[in-house]
C-alpha cells in the first residue's frame, strides 16, 4: 500500500528542487495562481477542497488526492462530506473513479490522525 505521507514529502522535496532551479519561475506563478483559487470569495475553501478531491480522484492522481483530502480535512471537512464528493465524480466518471474511491478513505484515515495530533498540540 502506498504510504500517503511518504507521497506528499517527496512531491514538495522535488517541487522545493524545481523552484531552485531554472524552472522556478513556473512554480512560482502556479503558487501565485493557486494561491488566488485557493481564497474563499464567493466559493469557500472548504468547498473548494472538496471540489478538488472529488477531480483527483476523477483524474486517478494519487498524489493530487492525498493532497487534497488533507487540505479538506484541515478545513474541516467531515469524512462524509468527502466521501459524498467523491460519489459525485463516480456518477460523472464511473467504474475507474469508484475504483479509486479506497485511496480516499485511506487518506481521509491517515490524515484524520494528523490532524487530531496537531488539534491536540494546539490545544
Amino acid at each position: 500500500m502506498t504510504d500517503l505521507r511518504d507521497l506528499l514529502h517527496e512531491m514538495g522535496r522535488r517541487n522545493e528542487e524545481l523552484a531552485a532551479g531554472e524552472m522556478g519561475g513556473y512554480l512560482k506563478a502556479w503558487r501565485r495562481f493557486t494561491a488566488v483559487a485557493h481564497r474563499g470569495d464567493a466559493v469557500p475553501r472548504k468547498q473548494k477542497e472538496l471540489i478538488a478531491v472529488a477531480v483527483s480522484l476523477a483524474k486517478r492522481c494519487e498524489r493530487c488526492i492525498a493532497y487534497h483530502v488533507r487540505s479538506a480535512l484541515m478545513q474541516d471537512a467531515s469524512e462524509a462530506e468527502i466521501l459524498e464528493a467523491c460519489f459525485v465524480a463516480v456518477m460523472m466518471e464511473g467504474g475507474p473513479a469508484l475504483a479509486h474511491i479506497g485511496l480516499v478513505m485511506e487518506a481521509i484515515e491517515t490524515f484524520k490522525k494528523e490532524k487530531a495530533a496537531q488539534t491536540k498540540v494546539g490545544e
